[in-house]
């Protein structure tokens, strides 16, 4: 799979896993307990993984816009 296309998977994946983390945490104090746990912390662990990817997969973008240094493509 190239970079494109993980990319646009791991951005859909990225925006449910944050749609998921902001309703059971807005939600909190109406859903039971266990539903709480068994939705909201393995999907922040999600997110967080999702989030590493999404960052090295647009690593040159970051390394031009962010840190000033030149884009070497690969």
């Amino acid at each position: 799979m190239n970079k494109q296309k993980a990319l646009k998977v791991v951005n859909i994946l990225l925006a449910v896993f944050a749609l998921n983390q902001t309703v059971t945490a807005l939600l909190s104090g109406v859903l039971s307990h266990s539903v709480f746990e068994i939705m909201h912390k393995p999907g922040g662990f999600a997110l967080s993984i999702l989030a590493i990817v999404h960052v090295y997969l647009n690593w040159g973008w970051v390394r031009t816009s962010l840190l000033g240094k030149p884009f070497k493509k690969n």
